[in-house]
């Protein structure tokens, strides 16, 4: 009886290393298959929404889904957060401006508008970064402005234009309880894909959820993402900002 349990034990010891190979393989995969998602957010603002900073939320948001990695930049950092090396690792950018655009360094902001016309970065520009320079270059210089906004906080409601579109997976016609507006004519080059159109009791309209491809990269814009308001909070939001992120990655 023992000399036939050694004989077993013998022949499972393949088996057994087989099998934790095949593990450590999978593993292995996933973490290789994991979309590298960099936040980078303009910091050196307060807000009473997010006390710990818009870059802390979003960064929250996106790591709930299990197919990403995320690192975290702001424009104090070396390289203004954004490192030939941060990049190079990075194959989505979720960019969180408002109020200092003009301290991006030129260089920094062309190393990323590089990257995603070489199809090596992707690009997801929220609320006010539509003014930005990456997302500028990348719209062929055009002001990327809207035709007028208010901070109110009155509801936006939402309606999903596109919803067959990757970015709309899992959102439904939602509705931001507070929120600020931005209005039409938005000055940006004509979409790829209009999947949002935001709309506001006084009638004014805005394409909220646009989508280009730009040479061989790919660029999202969602407008809300205000500081004033707990928009980055609302799970509709915070699905589309996960969708986005993973759909502007270069596919590998």
């Amino acid at each position: 009886m023992k000399k036939l349990i050694r004989t077993i034990a013998r022949a499972l010891v393949p088996l057994v290393g087989f099998v934790a190979a095949c593990q450590g393989a999978r593993a292995q995969a996933q973490t290789t298959a994991a979309v590298r998602v960099r936040v980078w957010c303009e910091g050196g603002t307060t807000s009473t929404v997010y006390p710990e900073g818009v870059g802390a939320v979003l960064a929250e948001t996106v790591a709930r889904r299990p197919d990403v990695v995320v690192t975290r930049g702001v424009l104090d950092d070396p390289d203004a957060g954004l490192s030939d090396l941060a990049l190079d690792q990075t194959d989505a950018l979720i960019w969180w401006g408002r109020a200092r655009h003009d301290e991006v360094p030129d260089d920094r902001a062309r190393a990323v508008a590089t990257r995603v016309r070489q199809g090596r970065l992707g690009l997801v520009a929220l609320y006010a970064s539509g003014g930005g320079k990456p997302f500028r270059l990348l719209m062929g210089g055009m002001p990327c402005e809207p035709g007028s906004w208010r901070e109110d906080g009155r509801p936006e409601y939402v309606a999903v234009k596109a919803p067959d579109h990757p970015l709309a997976v899992g959102v439904a016609p939602f509705t931001i309880p507070r929120s600020d507006m931005f209005s039409e004519p938005f000055s940006v080059p004509e979409p790829d894909a209009v999947v949002f159109v935001s709309s506001w009791e006084r009638g004014e309209t805005v394409r909220s959820g646009m989508t280009w491809t730009v040479d061989k990269g790919r660029v999202v814009y969602l407008r809300a993402g205000s500081d004033a308001y707990p928009v980055l909070f609302h799970p509709a939001m915070r699905q589309a900002i996960g969708n986005a992120a993973v759909w502007v990655a270069p596919r590998r």
